[in-house]
């Protein structure tokens, strides 16, 4: 499976897994309001989590007379899927390309720098 998602579908993943809770769609209509400011109607979350559930992100269930839907991919499965096709897209399949990149850009700081340090020689042990 392909984990790519729209920018409209990863705000609505986003609510999933900060909220730690199962949502309905109305649950993240709100938080897509209070927390993005996104002022997305009922019906357009609807249709962004039947296109989620097409993709395997999302799973439904319905508790009393809602339907709640439960993340499937979790963040860190999604994040690391992403860095992967930047890895294997953009670096020829190299990490030391992504890890060089990350390195040379001008706003990483020097703890960023200190824990990259820790957890490649932690690696090599």
């Amino acid at each position: 499976m392909e984990l790519t998602l729209a920018p409209a579908e990863s705000l609505v993943m986003q609510c999933l897994w900060e909220s730690g809770a199962d949502l309905t769609v109305y649950e993240i209509t709100e938080r897509l309001h209070e927390v993005y400011g996104k002022d997305y109607a009922n019906n357009a979350v609807a249709t962004f989590m039947t296109v989620l559930m097409k993709k395997g992100f999302v799973s439904r269930y319905k508790k009393h007379h809602s339907h709640q839907y439960h993340p499937e991919v979790t963040l860190d499965e999604f994040r690391n899927a992403q860095v992967n096709k930047m890895k294997n897209q953009w670096y020829h399949g190299s990490a030391s390309g992504v890890l060089a990149a990350l390195v040379e850009t001008d706003d990483i700081s020097p703890e960023d720098l200190q824990k990259m340090k820790e957890l490649l020689d932690g690696y090599n042990s």
